[in-house]
């Protein structure tokens, strides 16, 4: 008797799905608009001036149009993501990456664990006190290989990269997009209240790391309990066998030496020089280029190769571009302030503890819709303010539970780009990630309300 494939889902499809539905909220919903001002170089809503406005549904063109603005609008992201795809082909095609990815597997190949453990926390420190997700994706093509390289699957590989970035980002003690744009409008002290938030951040790093352990070794023991025993990692994986026992040239060396000043001096600039996503972009095509030169490539073989790598990293691109197109539907149709203002007055008379969990819930269903952090907090913080200061509830308190309700659900929302994305370098279904991924999320949602309970107890403030 055959057995019928479950099919997986297509993400291109689901999101305009998505796109579609939105397009058609602004057919149905009422109409309204906050006032916005800008105040000291940033756009605050003032809470108090909902108002209504005359209808503006979208038009049948913006149903299709809101790809391509939405590809527009997360221009700066899906150009790192496609030089990036070429600089590491560049440095494949070096030999470079396979080379060090070798000697790395020769050093540490029996402390696959202690590999997982340390790039994870590598990953958190990046995500919960930097706030990169987006920033961080020129970690992931070299880092995928070298799980799959240890022997464990693609799940794995995609789990610690995911649960490294997002845990951590969900409850980064100096997360700037969260936390820093909150206390900035809810007027608190930038990242006071850290120590409370360590903890909370410790807590859930280990959960995450642990959780992913704890499936990396029963794959190992067994590869016929893996998720992903179906999927193919050939493009993923670097054929090692090719490299035992050649020399590890000057110029492969070089080039890795080159890739981490590269990294050192994108950080430094994004944390001290106030640089972008563009001016990253532009540092890795560099590197492209040092590469090339380094191992006597040539033009035509540097440029092939540039050219090959990002034909491979198009689909990572594309699922993030198409993503935005549903913020970009959203907005275009008038229907963001009015779900806002509905949503917000939810809370109003709750008790404290409920109504902090009641933000975490009103956030993790908008997350779906606006995946922007900072765009969320510009929005519904001056609305959450006051309505915290009614119930008693302190901003601290208030802005944990934002955070919270932000961050969690990146790891689930099939409508975040970037989460594709990620799940796209693995090779991952989406409904492979959720049967993987729904005990963790029960675990971490028990944990926010236990923190978020303590914190009401104890006044957080």
């Amino acid at each position: 008797m055959k057995k019928n494939k479950s099919k997986n889902i297509n993400p291109y499809l689901l999101l305009f799905l998505v796109i579609v539905s939105c397009g058609i909220l602004s057919y149905i919903i009422s109409p309204g608009a906050f006032v916005r001002e800008t105040i000291n170089g940033r756009t605050v809503i003032d809470p108090t001036s909902y108002h209504v406005v005359e209808r503006t549904p979208v038009s049948f063109l913006d149903f299709f149009k809101a790809i391509p603005e939405g590809l527009i609008g997360s221009g700066n992201v899906v150009f790192l993501i496609l030089i990036v795809g070429g600089s590491i082909e560049v440095l494949n095609r070096s030999g470079a990456l396979g080379m060090g990815i070798n000697k790395l597997i020769e050093k540490f190949g029996e402390k696959g664990n202690a590999m997982i453990v340390i790039i994870m926390i590598f990953f958190s420190i990046l995500g919960g006190f930097l706030g990169w997700v987006e920033a961080a994706v020129p970690f992931v093509p070299i880092i995928i290989p070298i799980i799959i390289a240890l022997g464990y699957d693609a799940m794995t590989a995609a789990a610690v990269v995911i649960l490294g970035l997002l845990v951590s980002f969900s409850v980064g003690p100096t997360n700037v997009y969260t936390v820093g744009v909150a206390h900035e409008i809810a007027e608190l002290k930038m990242f006071s209240g850290f120590q409370y938030r360590i903890i909370v951040y410790l807590v859930f790093v280990t959960v995450a790391i642990l959780y992913t352990l704890r499936y990396a070794r029963k794959i190992k023991n067994n590869p016929e309990l893996s998720l992903t025993k179906d999927v193919d990692t050939s493009k993923m994986a670097i054929d090692l066998s090719q490299f035992k026992g050649k020399e590890f040239t000057l110029g492969q060396k070089l080039s890795l030496l080159a890739l981490l000043i590269i990294f050192i001096v994108v950080m430094f600039g994004m944390l001290k020089l106030g640089w972008g996503m563009n001016e990253m972009t532009g540092m890795f095509f560099l590197f492209a280029i040092i590469c090339g030169i380094l191992n006597k490539m040539g033009i035509e073989g540097t440029t092939n190769a540039i050219i090959d790598g990002i034909k491979g990293a198009v689909g990572g691109a594309m699922i993030v571009g198409v993503a935005r197109g549903v913020q970009w539907i959203l907005e275009a149709g008038g229907v963001i302030d009015p779900i806002i203002n509905s949503l917000s007055h939810i809370i109003e008379g709750w008790p404290t503890t409920l109504s902090a969990i009641g933000i975490v819930i009103i956030v993790s269903l908008l997350n779906g819709l606006v995946p922007s952090g900072s765009g969320k907090a510009v929005a519904l913080m001056p609305l959450i303010i006051p309505l915290a200061d009614i119930v008693g509830l302190s901003r601290q308190i208030s802005i944990l539970a934002y955070q919270f309700g932000d961050g969690i659900t990146n790891m689930f929302w099939f409508t975040y780009g970037t989460l594709l994305m990620f799940l796209g370098f693995a090779n991952v279904p989406l409904k492979k990630w959720y049967q993987f991924l729904w005990p963790l999320g029960i675990i971490l949602t028990i944990l926010v309300f236990i923190f978020l309970a303590i914190a009401v107890k104890i006044n957080y403030v």
